[in-house]
């Protein structure tokens, strides 16, 4: 009998702390992450794009053409970084997206 009672106790409180999770959490925005978010990937880009831009000078080109293990290299690195900052973008899209729900919740706090 003891046993059972302590059992039925713990299932109330699990069935309490998951009620109280899923709704503070349910009802949570993250608004403030996103823009955590856009802002660490527009520096990224920026920095990103600073660097394509400092590769690309005329001063450096000519050192690299000398050696095709270099050009190799440079034009693997170019593509690195062009597949990093597309997928910056489209994680940047996939942010800036907002889903039908995202809104309605947001239209019934004010």
């Amino acid at each position: 009998m003891q046993q059972n009672n302590k059992s039925n106790y713990t299932k109330h409180k699990l069935a309490l702390i998951l009620t109280i999770t899923a709704i503070t959490t349910g009802c949570a925005t993250n608004n403030r992450h996103k823009k955590i978010a856009l802002k660490i990937i527009k520096n990224n880009n920026a920095i990103l794009k600073e660097i394509k831009k400092e590769r690309s000078r005329d001063s450096i080109k000519p050192l690299i053409k000398k050696s095709p293990k270099l050009a190799n290299a440079e034009k693997r690195l170019m593509m690195a970084i062009n597949a990093v900052i597309e997928s910056n973008e489209t994680v940047k899209t996939e942010f800036k997206t907002r889903h039908i729900k995202e809104v309605l919740n947001e239209h019934r706090k004010r």
